[in-house]
């Protein structure tokens, strides 16, 4: 696949996010609600892209929900240590009280996605950031394990997909540590770090780097995609940046691609379709 062609993939989602950031900003300067920025209306373009990608593997539209409670196609699942999730899109076959025409009987879960976005400093509030997207991936396969998605094959995958703001050159600004009683953790640690309490560590930007290759290695998440932008590529194409390739678009949307051509009954590539590109 063309560096083009992976460019093509989250182009107008990244596109949509800026727009509507302006449009957030400009409802608050009015004196409007922050309904827009609650009900995640920043990230629909990517809930968009990933839903043609789906129906671009033969995914039934209708198995397809990317809803808040309120929705007509809401992503809600069930939660092991909460009543529930409202995940930002799932792939759910069978549905108890929503199935779509033609569904055999009992609820067949195929895939889950969590977004997060960031549009101001990349380490405001970055460690209860994390803690949210670990405690929501921990939550999910407790819940699996306790058959609370009832079936357990097909095994679900679970994918996490960030878009962030911030300068290229934040990237290399290093971030203090303390470590009053233990060691901290590779790979936080650096060179001559082992002799002292307080020392410089990975930059706010390389944090989510490290969250996203420990996150995927342990399995909570099964892929993720980490997508950088800032406002002198706003408006250019690419309008984003790919920090990690193995956790671009291209490679975050193949795993689903793995996850669909081998679960859900009757998938195949459509030609000429968002899927085909990789």
């Amino acid at each position: 696949m063309s560096m083009s062609a992976e460019t093509e993939l989250f182009h107008n989602a990244v596109k949509h996010w800026w727009s509507s950031k302006s449009t957030i900003k400009s409802k608050k300067s009015q004196g409007g609600t922050r309904d827009v920025n609650l009900h995640g209306k920043t990230m629909d373009g990517f809930a968009t892209t990933i839903r043609n990608f789906l129906i671009g593997l033969g995914v039934n539209p209708a198995h397809i929900f990317a809803g808040g409670h309120l929705s007509a196609t809401p992503s809600i699942l069930p939660s092991y240590f909460r009543a529930s999730k409202n995940w930002d899109l799932i792939v759910l076959a069978s549905s108890r009280f929503l199935p779509a025409k033609g569904d055999a009987v009992g609820p067949v879960l195929y895939a889950a996605v969590e977004f997060k976005s960031q549009d101001k400093s990349i380490g405001n509030n970055q460690n209860n950031r994390l803690e949210e997207s670990i405690g929501n991936a921990h939550d999910f396969w407790v819940t699996y394990g306790q058959s609370g998605f009832e079936r357990q094959q097909p095994r679900p995958w679970l994918g996490y997909l960030f878009v962030g703001k911030y300068q290229p050159d934040s990237d290399g600004k290093p971030v203090k540590i303390r470590q009053p009683h233990f060691l901290t953790m590779p790979p936080f640690r650096m060179t001559g770090s082992d002799d002292v309490e307080t020392f410089k560590g990975p930059s706010y930007a390389e944090r989510y780097k490290i969250f996203m290759k420990q996150s995927v290695g342990a399995r909570l998440y099964d892929a993720g995609a980490f997508i950088v932008t800032d406002e002198s590529i706003n408006g250019k194409k690419p309008n984003h940046r790919i920090l990690l390739p193995e956790f671009g678009p291209a490679s975050f949307l193949r795993s689903l691609k793995g996850q669909i051509l081998a679960q859900y009954p009757g998938a195949s590539v459509q030609p000429g379709s968002l899927a085909s590109l990789i």
